[in-house]
């Protein structure tokens, strides 16, 4: 993959633009393995949640980007979206290991 900087037209840019979404799907998919992961250490359905590490994670996430130059404001709002997402599906994973297990 060629840097920017060094790229000769769309073709070059578009390359990397895909290789670079598929990098970050590849990322996102292997945080959901830890995600799920993670459930086998939940007590309880309500601590999955984590509203406090949650609370905690999103300020970090704005301030990261700020420091690349992003806008920390829309990335802090992208975070809170993919975070409830991953909640969402560690608590139906949670929920079918829990029944599988009765």
């Amino acid at each position: 993959m060629k840097t920017p900087e060094h790229c000769t037209g769309l073709a070059d840019i578009r390359h990397a633009i895909d290789n670079l979404d598929h990098q970050i799907i590849d990322a996102l998919g292997l945080r959901m393995q830890y995600v799920k992961a993670a459930s086998a250490f939940k007590p309880d359905q309500a601590s999955i949640a984590a509203p406090e590490r949650v609370a905690a994670m999103l300020p970090l996430r704005r301030q990261w980007a700020q420091d690349v130059g992003l806008d920390g404001e829309f990335i802090e709002s992208l975070f809170n979206q993919i975070i409830h997402w991953y909640i969402a599906e560690q608590t139906a994973f949670w929920l079918q290991k829990k029944s599988k297990a009765v």
